[in-house]
């Protein structure tokens, strides 16, 4: 039996307190890792959208990965993105870096010696010359999603104006570093196949393939509260952070688009919307049955209760975390194409999927009306999460992936 892997993780935000999927991405590996035996230290940025908050934290956690969390004002500002148009510099990417995180990481580097070095997300890779003047240790980048991507999509779905221009100029640059990188680390765990691909697809030319694995995230299903749906669903839900563009697009859709089909269609039936850093001008509309709740103590509490959950993105990649739990919790979930992208779930027998508004709005009145299909889909998603996402199987394949990397 080979001996533990010593890890260094590096997080472009805290994982815990698990406020997004980003969060429990993170934190669901941390946890696998530690479960498999391995030394994991947690080195993360925090910012005034993600604070440290330690008192929220547990001190089994605190203890087992001696987590410091350094500082980073990443709040947008134009002056500085209009400076780096002109230098030619990222600012999506140089807005997480900040020297006090150099120091960080290269004063964990002289105390102890690592095999691996986990970077979470591109926004952590501008410190890999940091770790490159004091380790050996293998370099691989967790890409949580192909980034330039996901805000390609996003501009395709604004209309056109200054913002829409600059943004496709940031996610041209973010395109040039992504395969930039590919020649600074030793390998890359993709969350998604899809995304796997693209990495393969952009290595350079000497690089071996099989230094890019598809690894999505896990979750301690098993062991998540859950109480079965055992009476008909009477809401429709959507739980997530709308500090996420792709998030508030899709929303705003389900909103203008869908929800007045539904609403025409069964007038008793109320959308739910849950979540932190809900947009400022949207209101509950009791003439519609639309209720803002904001974010919510207890998210697995929400999801709890006998509602339809849906998750109607057109815009991103990598894999859906709010889905995935949405499935744990044994809830009927109704999403699009692209929100059950990278999840290898059966439409019809796990979720259902509709890319349009009449599609979508026909989908969640059949469930309403049709409660026995409701129930039976919200259990064949919780058997197929049981069945895809235990954390600790993810881990141990990573693991098994680093050991064979760092052997070579």
């Amino acid at each position: 039996m080979n001996a533990p892997l010593r890890i260094l993780q590096i997080c472009h935000k805290p994982p815990r307190p698990a406020v997004d999927g980003g969060c429990i991405a993170m934190d669901s590996l941390t946890t696998g890792l530690l479960a498999e035996g391995h030394r994991v230290k947690v080195l993360t940025l925090h910012t005034h959208k993600h604070p440290f908050v330690r008192d929220q934290i547990d001190h089994t956690y605190l203890e087992a990965t001696a987590i410091e969390a350094i500082f980073a004002d990443t709040e947008l500002n134009l002056r500085d993105a209009l400076s780096h148009v002109i230098t030619g510099e990222s600012y999506h990417l140089s807005r997480f870096h900040v020297p006090e995180m150099d120091r960080a990481i290269e004063e964990a580097l002289r105390v102890d010696m690592y095999d691996v070095i986990l970077l979470e997300s591109l926004f952590t890779t501008s410190y890999i010359p940091a770790i490159r003047r004091l380790s050996d240790a293998e370099i691989v980048l967790r890409a949580h999603n192909v980034e330039h991507k996901l805000w390609e999509d996003v501009s395709q779905g604004m209309g056109p104006g200054p913002k829409k221009w600059l943004l496709n100029l940031f996610q041209s640059k973010l395109a040039t570093e992504e395969s930039r990188l590919l020649h600074a680390v030793d390998a890359v765990a993709a969350i998604t196949a899809h995304d796997a691909h693209w990495f393969r697809d952009h290595l350079p030319a000497s690089t071996d393939a099989s230094r890019v694995i598809a690894l999505p995230f896990g979750l301690d299903v098993e062991n998540r509260p859950h109480s079965e749906m055992n009476t008909p669903p009477n809401t429709v839900l959507h739980l997530g952070a709308m500090d996420w563009t792709p998030n508030v697009q899709g929303v705003q859709w389900l909103k203008d688009e869908v929800w007045p089909l539904v609403h025409q269609a069964s007038p008793e039936l109320r959308l739910l919307l849950a979540g932190r850093q809900m947009p400022e001008d949207w209101a509950s509309d009791e003439s519609l049955g639309i209720d803002i709740l904001g974010e919510v103590e207890d998210a697995q509490a929400t999801y709890n209760s006998p509602c339809i959950v849906v998750v109607p993105l057109h815009a991103g990649s990598g894999m859906r975390i709010k889905l995935a739990e949405a499935l744990a919790s044994g809830r009927p979930v109704v999403t699009t194409t692209k929100g059950m992208e990278g999840m290898d779930l059966t439409p019809g027998k796990h979720v259902w999927v509709a890319d349009d508004a009449p599609a979508m709005g026909k989908a969640l009145v059949h469930l309403i009306q049709s409660p026995d299909t409701a129930i039976e889909l919200g259990k064949a998603g919780r058997q197929w999460a049981l069945d895809h996402l235990d954390h600790r199987a993810r881990a141990r394949i990573l693991t098994d992936y680093l050991q064979s990397w760092v052997d070579a």
